[in-house]
């Protein structure tokens, strides 16, 4: 796919549509993947930039598997709104919301979690627990595809479990509600409630398919102009490639843009 900083003069372009939003993913895109989510830190330069277009642009935006009050203090700028458990909950007003559908989940996922636990005790296999969502973490296990093919089996077998959406991530499967909510949902709705004429997403795993695939359904249904921008890392699924505009290689290369953004937004004229 077209790299990027070959293509700054339609990026240029697109700015000056107005109201403007700039979404990101957090994980993998402004922080750099971590050995487990705790280690994970949004990258200064990234914060930085991000602070500076929240003063000049209508929308900026971050949207995460993470619990949304997780995402906010990750990357911890006023001004900014946080989207987390992959669009079905929303920072607002001191405190999170969950989608209407989705609100009787937190008491399913804690039983499913304490079923289980004792099932998934292998070394390097660890569950989080996301309010909404649950994650099964694999990334410190010797043997990947083993950990893997495990874990789906578990799954499976669950009669609860398997009535959720499974989703298998970058080294992490995750448990989520079998509602009509997603990263692309909240995209949309994001793009209606600020009425954004332009917009880009920054996303490099396979829920940010959902924010891809929402950028150019708003460009053909909705009076606004997106892309989608895929950032490339070894881990990354090769599905992603043929749904993305434009790529960057890694978090160095978003520090890179949003520096370009900041800069560019201030230009006279």
């Amino acid at each position: 796919m077209p790299y990027l900083f070959d293509h700054l003069d339609l990026i240029r372009k697109l700015l000056n549509q107005s109201p403007f939003g700039l979404i990101t993913d957090i994980d993998g895109t402004i922080s750099k993947t971590a050995p487990t989510p705790q280690q994970a830190k949004v990258s200064p330069l990234c914060r930085r930039y991000l602070s500076c277009l929240c003063h000049h642009l209508a929308l900026v935006a971050a949207i995460s598997g993470r619990p949304a009050v997780e995402a906010k203090n990750m990357v911890g700028i006023e001004g900014m709104v946080y989207i987390g458990n992959h669009g079905l909950e929303r920072w607002a007003e001191g405190h999170s919301e969950l989608t209407k559908d989705a609100q009787d989940y937190p008491k399913i996922i804690k039983a499913i979690i304490k079923e289980l636990t004792p099932l998934l005790s292998r070394e390097g296999i660890s569950i989080e627990n996301k309010g909404v969502t649950a994650s099964i973490h694999y990334r410190l296990c010797s043997d990947h595809q083993s950990a893997e093919r495990h874990i789906l089996t578990v799954v499976k077998a669950s009669p609860q479990a398997r009535r959720l959406r499974i989703i298998q991530e970058r080294m992490a499967i995750d448990l989520l509600p079998p509602v009509k909510a997603n990263k692309g949902t909240a995209i949309l709705n994001l793009i209606q409630e600020y009425s954004l004429r332009g917009g880009i997403y920054l996303g490099d795993d396979l829920t940010d398919i959902d924010a891809f695939r929402a950028i150019h359904t708003a460009s053909r249904n909705l009076d606004s102009q997106g892309f989608a921008i895929g950032i490339i890392s070894q881990e990354m699924p090769e599905k992603l490639v043929t749904e993305v505009d434009f790529t960057l290689n890694g978090v160095n290369d978003v520090e890179r843009f949003l520096k370009w953004m900041s800069r560019t937004v201030l230009e006279p004229g």
